[in-house]
């Protein structure tokens, strides 16, 4: 509950609105914020295009072996045409990538981290899991045989713990499965016992309503002869006799509903979880970088690594890109008689092109997403040996603090926890600190869920990035307000002479790997329209 004050209201940004969000509620729900704000995930293609005809031997210069860029490939590869990718970094993928032993990341100013967790151990510090429904990606993991598992989004044994929160329940460390069932409980009894007393007498007739109150019973597991709800077995247990020879569990107490309310940690629940992030989501076998490998095996030796791309030239006759051979330094020129671009808007706009003025203004809109992650190895999984969690979050509401359980290797001895994803201001912040000081103050932080545990089980190996400081991305992904989306994106989703965007920061679906095919999808169905009408 918001405290008092006689300080006036001030207008609050969409980039605040957006951090309180993910601060409360994770990344998930920031997501679901831009979701809401016409910018979000909602998928919509399952298959590519269906390209009729060949284009035998037209050349096509591909920008950036992200998966936008090696879809392409794929699919025009398939038609006959002759596609040559250009990659700055020494391996594909994009911002698909998982660090394990010898992975290094290069920041703008030439700096490197490698990666040393243990063999088998490894952290998805790109995308990290998949809602069901994102079919783009999915089309190209059965038809390359990745194997996928389940990626655990939602745990009820998580633990929230808001240390300034108001009232009784500030610094109180409670599983998640408690506020749900107390929430959800206190409602049902007040909304059953309106119901029972002819409060929506005009809403409701009388079988309706008796419906609706056997309802709440049943969802609150409130107390069928007064409506009162008095806590439940599923909220957890004070006593737990698993064969039940001692007599009947007893449930834990439930909190105060006033208790609750005050402190807020009812609200950082909804009943129904999102579509984008459902209770469970997927994730590649072995990393999600697996993805991209399966794209890297499909299209073959097509891909030119170490090109750093210095121009981007046109005319009337195709397309010519100087790039640098990061390698030897050589500078060399690529020609195709069209180009399909996935370079980040960020770095293609400080490029030297010849694209118009208008496709400039275009690329120079959107904003830069700042997103850092952090894992430690530890090596005792005692979240799952002490806790009984497997997989899901606990959260403190500190922005850009979080904890999230690997949802691969069970019952093993080590494991790669997550313990830092801030996203906006807090990872401007969290990007000027040290590994160490990032590692230190993730520890501090970590220790008030597991107190002990976090300083004890860490295996002093570490693995942190932040996606607005790293070399070839510059972002963790592209932003848009409603009015620069509504005026630029219209731009960027046509042709450019011989030039195409590809990016999920022209589709709908920004920050997901989906986007980003979606997006390839699209555009090879005007590279060959246009290709086929020359």
């Amino acid at each position: 509950m918001a405290k008092a004050s006689s300080e006036q209201p001030r207008s609050v940004s969409k980039r605040e609105f957006l951090e309180a969000f993910a601060a409360i509620g994770g990344v998930s729900a920031a997501m679901t914020v831009l979701d809401g704000w016409g910018m979000g995930v909602a998928s919509a293609a399952e298959a590519p295009p269906d390209l009729m005809g060949r284009s035998d031997g037209t050349k096509v210069l591909i920008l950036g072996a992200g998966l936008s860029g090696m879809t392409a490939a794929y699919e025009l590869g398939l038609r006959g045409y002759d596609c040559q990718i250009l990659e700055a970094r020494p391996f594909a993928g994009g911002r698909c990538q998982s660090a394990r032993a010898g992975f290094t990341t290069t920041e703008v100013d030439g700096s490197t981290r490698t990666c040393d967790f243990d063999e088998g151990q490894y952290f998805n510090h790109g995308p990290w899991r998949l809602p069901s429904y994102h079919h783009a990606v999915f089309h190209y993991i059965r038809k390359f045989g990745v194997p996928m598992e389940i990626m655990v989004q939602e745990n009820d044994l998580g633990y929230v713990q808001f240390d300034n929160a108001d009232g009784p329940l500030a610094g109180r460390r409670v599983r998640k499965r408690e506020i749900k069932a107390d929430m959800r409980g206190y409602t049902a009894e007040l909304l059953a016992k309106l119901a029972d007393q002819g409060a929506l007498n005009e809403e409701l007739g009388s079988q309706d309503k008796d419906r609706l109150i056997d309802y709440l019973i049943r969802e609150g597991f409130l107390n069928a002869r007064d409506l009162t709800y008095k806590g439940t077995l599923h909220r957890g247990l004070s006593g737990f006799d698993p064969m039940g020879l001692m007599g009947p569990n007893t449930a834990s107490e439930p909190l105060a509903l006033t208790d609750i309310l005050q402190s807020g940690l009812g609200n950082i629940f909804q009943g129904v979880t999102t579509i984008d992030h459902p209770a469970t989501m997927y994730q590649a076998v072995g990393g999600m970088d697996q993805i991209a490998r399966g794209f890297e095996r499909a299209i073959g030796d097509v891909v030119t690594y170490n090109a750093e791309v210095q121009e981007l030239r046109q005319d009337g006759n195709g397309v010519s890109v100087p790039y640098r051979d990061n390698a030897t330094g050589e500078v060399r020129v690529a020609k195709a008689d069209y180009c399909i671009t996935t370079i980040p808007l960020g770095i293609l706009s400080k490029l030297p092109t010849d694209l118009s003025d208008r496709c400039k203004e275009a690329m120079a809109a959107p904003g830069k997403m700042t997103v850092g992650k952090l894992s430690l190895q530890m090596n005792r999984r005692f979240w799952e040996e002490d806790d009984d969690i497997y997989g899901g979050s606990s959260t403190l509401g500190i922005p850009g603090h979080t904890v999230i359980y690997p949802s691969y290797g069970y019952f093993g001895k080590k494991g790669i926890m997550m313990s830092a994803y801030p996203i906006g201001r807090p990872a401007i912040a969290f990007g000027e600190l040290s590994l160490a000081e990032q590692t230190e103050q993730a520890i501090e932080y970590s220790e008030r869920i597991h107190p002990g545990q976090f300083r004890k089980h860490y295996d002093n190996k570490a693995f942190s990035i932040s996606w607005h400081r790293t070399r070839y991305t510059e972002a963790g992904w592209s932003t848009w307000s409603p009015p620069d989306r509504e005026k630029h994106l219209p731009v960027l989703r046509e042709p450019q002479g011989r030039v195409y965007f590809a990016g999920d920061y022209i589709s709908g679906l920004a920050g997901w790997q989906v986007g980003a095919i979606e997006s390839a999808w699209a555009q090879i169905e005007k590279v060959h329209a246009n290709a086929m009408a020359a």
